[in-house]
């Protein structure tokens, strides 16, 4: 009597994409674009490589899409804030919408590390002009700007200079919580940071001290059971 072989089930054609970009995300947060290379890629995905150009035709191709991707999550992310933010604009609701907004920027850096890796390698890439994320990043960058200076408007009084000091300040914090191992909070350091920048957020700053918390006692148990092993 022969046992039957479990059946091998073919991934549906957008499962096996966002596989691909899932695996491209990782190795381009460790090699940058001109590290990365499909036979990496198809290797990592247990593909070879003309399966893995089915899907994406090229190199750039598949950085194209993995861009497009981080772009499709943060906006995901951030709609219902940004939502909020519209909803309560000229209202009593307005203050409290902004600092919802700008505390859920920062508060995915230590969730989602390998995004904050890649972003922040991908950044430094992109200063060449010849790079294929050039222009995406740069039109990134005028967006945040604009949007910053349109939060904070109605309460500093020079907004495009808190806009740059707001944006240097999360990606400076990005990249010390890499470079430090996610050893810190960074949301608790935000919360320092922008009360100073923005003097109108000091009565509230018990509020987003507790919004912290839950990151900080995460990073807590992490140094707690580090030092048990």
């Amino acid at each position: 009597m022969t046992s039957e072989q479990p059946r091998r089930t073919r991934d549906l054609p957008e499962v096996r994409r966002a596989k691909i970009l899932e695996q491209a995300i990782r190795i381009l947060g460790r090699r940058g674009y001109h590290g990365f290379t499909v036979q990496e890629l198809a290797e990592q995905c247990g593909l070879s490589n003309a399966g893995l150009l089915y899907h994406f035709p090229s190199k750039e191709q598949i950085f194209i899409a993995v861009v497009q991707e981080l772009e499709r999550r943060e906006i995901e992310a951030l709609a219902p804030f940004m939502a909020a933010v519209e909803r309560h604009e000229r209202t009593s609701r307005s203050l409290p919408a902004v600092i919802d907004l700008l505390h859920a920027m920062i508060a995915r850096s230590s969730t989602e590390p390998e995004l904050v890796r890649l972003y922040a390698v991908l950044q430094s890439e992109s200063l060449d002009r010849a790079h294929p994320a050039h222009d995406s990043f740069r039109k990134r960058e005028e967006r945040t700007l604009a949007l910053f200076a349109r939060l904070v408007g109605p309460y500093v009084p020079r907004p495009h200079s808190t806009a740059r000091q707001l944006l240097a300040l999360v990606d400076g914090l990005r990249l010390q919580w890499l470079r430090a191992v996610e050893s810190f909070d960074p949301t608790a350091e935000w919360v320092d940071a922008m009360t100073v920048l923005i003097p109108a957020l000091a009565p509230l700053r018990n509020k987003l001290e507790l919004r912290s918390v839950p990151a900080a006692s995460k990073m807590d148990r992490r140094t707690r059971k580090s030092k048990r092993k």
